[in-house]
């Protein structure tokens, strides 16, 4: 009787717990989301200086860890499979630099970072769409997937030379933006790409709490009115949140602490502002 008694109790105990759990995850939530009236809030004090918004805020603002990454170690035979289409290449060393050079294209590797260019593409755009050079350089990021990692959605931007499709990386459903494929198509093909690529070793340290978009758009906002030369209006029509090198993190270590930030992208402008999440500060790149 009394075995069963002190079951009943467990049980009353257990969910009682789960209640409790439940409620504190529900504050939590609340307390990481923006109101309806931060929201009206910051559309008007943007609209007041100039600015409309062409896009959703973000509105979930959960505390988030730094990420870990380290410098890559590249295979010469996977570079030439995906660079050169298996092509045998010859190898020379410049200073802090590897050059792989082919037939018609030359690789550039320093650190983390690569370029890559086709000599035998002509530049141009004519008869190209922006649907057909998207899908262009999807075609060749599918194939670097086993490489280098996962990316998101593509952000194709229209120049003289041709169409420029940026991709950004993804660690478990977070933007990574230092890790980048930024890729020109022309009329003929692909004829240039620069890219950034760190592996991800994990989260590094505690979650700790974020700025809320609106506060990250009040900091643009002010950035943007220092500029004497932007007088009128600015659109934004994009803004997200994600990981990058911040200005304090050293390239020359093995491994590097990425921070959360916001991109702004603004219409008629190819670089976005940068907000430190946790500081709430404008990043010069």
């Amino acid at each position: 009787m009394e075995w069963g008694n002190a079951k009943k109790f467990v049980i009353i105990l257990l969910v009682l717990i789960n209640v409790v759990l439940a409620g504190l995850n529900y504050q939590q939530r609340q307390g990481n989301t923006m109101t309806a009236a931060q929201e009206r809030a910051i559309f008007e004090v943007l609209s007041q200086n100039g600015i409309t918004m062409y896009t959703d805020l973000l509105t979930e603002h959960s505390p988030m860890s730094r990420l870990a990454v380290e410098i890559p170690s590249y295979n010469k035979e996977t570079l030439e499979r995906l660079f050169f289409g298996s092509e045998k290449t010859t190898v020379t060393a410049k200073g802090d630099q590897t050059i792989y050079r082919g037939q018609d294209a030359m690789l550039v590797l320093k650190g983390a970072c690569g370029y890559w260019e086709k000599g035998n593409i002509a530049m141009g755009k004519e008869g190209l769409t922006r649907g057909e050079a998207q899908r262009i350089a999807e075609k060749f990021m599918d194939g670097t997937e086993h490489f280098f990692g996962t990316y998101g959605e593509p952000i194709v931007i229209e120049e003289a030379e041709g169409f420029r499709v940026n991709f950004y990386g993804v660690y478990k459903r977070e933007n990574v933006f230092s890790n980048y494929f930024s890729l020109l198509v022309t009329q003929d093909g692909i004829r240039k790409i620069t890219f950034n690529y760190c592996p991800v070793r994990g989260y590094n340290g505690e979650k700790q709490d974020i700025s809320y978009s609106d506060e990250a758009l009040l900091t643009f906002m002010r950035e943007w009115k220092k500029d004497e030369t932007k007088k009128g209006e600015a659109t934004i029509y994009r803004i997200e949140l994600g990981y990058d090198q911040m200005e304090s993190s050293s390239a020359d270590m093995a491994v590097i602490s990425l921070e959360p930030c916001y991109r702004i992208y603004l219409m008629d402008e190819t670089e976005p502002y940068i907000v430190n999440a946790y500081t709430c500060q404008i990043v010069n790149k």
